[in-house]
């Protein structure tokens, strides 16, 4: 009898400690869970604050204010969403160059602000306007099919317009580091041969003053990079006319999430929304130089 007693309380024993190995294991398991949800909230909640900032710029940029406008020209805006600190980035896409109808006068200057080459530049310049033109006649230092198909690019010069600003990676010898340089500066959406000045963001104001003073490999720097941008005065060019490329970077409690998207405003055409959304995307398409962002006013 005092063995089977002595069994049961062993036993006993065990069935206690293998409870409670599993309550822990089971509580370990619950922390973990909730933690893993805790984590994905925040990333939901974060994006939809993202969200929040792109249509908050839609509505500003189509909004009047004459006495405090929402700025289009590249300048950055700050507020908080829901507990989220929300940094938008509108820039008017007349204020850029377009690959598609710049003439190479408007295209000379920011190649070479960003190659600080004069030859190599002509060479970019003159391949892009290649790329894009209807015939098979290379410009000097240019390149057209037979130049494509000696290169062994498995391709040719299209002939045709850039459907997407991503499409100069095809461009004949240009660098990955000179697309990501260049593509600040340029777009497909603006359909001007010359630059909007009034909404030019600082980079490209810097290249077209030909002001050697700062140097241009800041374009290459991250959106990461981005945490206190200084201030800038508040600027507006047109009120919802043409194109803008809405760049948002919202921060919850250290997670980030950005969205891009370009959005087109299509007043007083009938049959026709009054805006169209191009692109929209779930990063940023090009690293935005961290001195352009020189203020940053509270939206109110």
């Amino acid at each position: 009898m005092n063995r089977m007693r002595g069994a049961t309380l062993v036993v006993t024993v065990w069935l206690i400690a293998l409870g409670t190995i599993l309550a822990l294991n089971f509580s370990q398991m619950t922390r973990g869970d909730t933690k893993i949800t805790a984590a994905a909230l925040t990333k939901h909640k974060a994006r939809a604050a993202a969200e929040a900032g792109i249509w908050r710029a839609v509505y500003e940029i189509d909004a009047p204010h004459p006495e405090d406008p929402w700025p289009t020209n590249g300048s950055a805006i700050e507020f908080d969403f829901n507990g989220a600190e929300v940094l938008v980035i509108a820039q008017d896409l007349s204020g850029l160059a377009d690959l598609n109808v710049a003439s190479r006068e408007t295209l000379a200057p920011i190649v070479d602000y960003i190659t600080q080459d004069p030859l190599r530049s002509e060479q970019i310049v003159a391949r892009i306007l290649d790329w894009r033109d209807r015939d098979n006649v290379m410009l000097t230092f240019g390149a057209e099919d037979a130049e494509y198909r000696a290169a062994g690019s498995g391709y040719e010069a299209k002939d045709g317009p850039f459907s997407v600003r991503e499409e100069l990676q095809l461009i004949m010898g240009l660098s990955a580091d000179e697309y990501r340089r260049l593509a600040p500066f340029v777009t497909v959406h603006s359909q001007k041969r010359t630059i909007n000045l009034a909404a030019a963001p600082a980079h490209v104001l810097h290249a077209l003053t030909n002001d050697d003073s700062r140097e241009p490999e800041p374009a290459n720097r991250h959106p990461d990079e981005v945490k206190d941008p200084a201030r800038t005065t508040r600027a507006s060019v047109r009120r919802g006319r043409g194109a803008f490329e809405i760049l948002v970077q919202a921060d919850l409690n250290g997670v980030l999430s950005r969205l891009a998207a370009t959005v087109a405003f299509n007043q007083g055409r009938r049959n026709r929304p009054k805006i169209a959304i191009l692109s929209w995307r779930e990063i940023w398409p090009v690293k935005i130089p961290v001195e352009d962002i020189n203020e940053n006013p509270s939206a109110q």
